[in-house]
């Protein structure tokens, strides 16, 4: 396939009352900021009928809609990791599926691309739109991430990523110890190694329907735990590329 000026990355688990709406106003934001573009479509086993929704919108957006559908779920991480792999653009946006990251902020992030030499534009979302627990959670976390990376990002685990895909794939295989904050990773290596980051600020949306299914009560340790663990592995591990 034709290389592609930039490739973006939509995650997506059990979204079908609005992934179609989520994916093609992309679409229109997109068609206005450059025609040679990919949209994939990373679906991650899906129990509902997102993946019904999914094939019908690939099959009429065949020019820029790219399938990255398997059949049992393979988490978060592993959903961005393997479409890195399969992307054609110069740069790499990675954004949740779920309405709550605004198109129009990409405008500020796309006039800014002539900065992705060794950096990487991070969103950064000043008025989150998330549940009180899940807010506790990252405010816990992001004290964690600040002592053991000492960082001053301001939101870390934000999933308004954009870099180049060369930046992207060198970073992409030490991403493999994330299996829970997959962003938080992404960053802290981003620090060790000492790549500017440019945080930008984004509207942050109410979910347009249903509830994250990451932050239920039960499976918090466990997230805690497998974050933790992530994070001190990257801490203390050699990035060698």
């Amino acid at each position: 396939m034709a290389n592609k000026e930039l490739s973006v990355i939509f995650p997506i688990y059990n979204e079908e009352k609005t992934i179609k709406k989520t994916l093609l106003e992309w679409k229109s934001l997109l068609a206005k900021l450059s025609n040679n573009y990919e949209m994939i479509i990373a679906e991650d086993g899906s129990t509902d009928k997102s993946k019904k929704i999914l094939y019908k919108l690939i099959s009429q957006n065949k020019k820029k809609f790219i399938s990255n559908i398997k059949n049992k779920k393979r988490g978060y991480a592993e959903a961005i990791r393997s479409s890195v792999n399969i992307a054609n653009g110069k740069y790499i946006l990675s954004v949740d599926s779920d309405g709550q990251c605004n198109p129009n902020d990409f405008k500020k992030f796309w006039r800014k691309r002539s900065l992705l030499s060794n950096s990487v534009l991070l969103g950064n979302r000043f008025k989150r739109k998330d549940n009180l627990q899940r807010l506790i959670m990252s405010k816990i976390f992001l004290i964690f991430h600040r002592i053991l990376f000492f960082s001053s990002i301001k939101d870390p685990s934000c999933p308004y990523v954009f870099c180049e895909k060369k930046l992207f794939k060198k970073i992409n295989p030490y991403l493999i110890y994330m299996v829970e904050g997959f962003w938080w990773g992404f960053v802290a290596i981003c620090l060790k190694k000492k790549i500017k980051i440019y945080q930008i600020n984004v509207n942050h949306r109410l979910r347009l329907s249903g509830k994250t299914n990451v932050f239920h009560i039960n499976k918090i340790p466990g997230i805690a735990f497998r974050n933790i663990f992530g994070l001190i592995k990257l801490k203390f591990i050699k990035i060698t590329y």
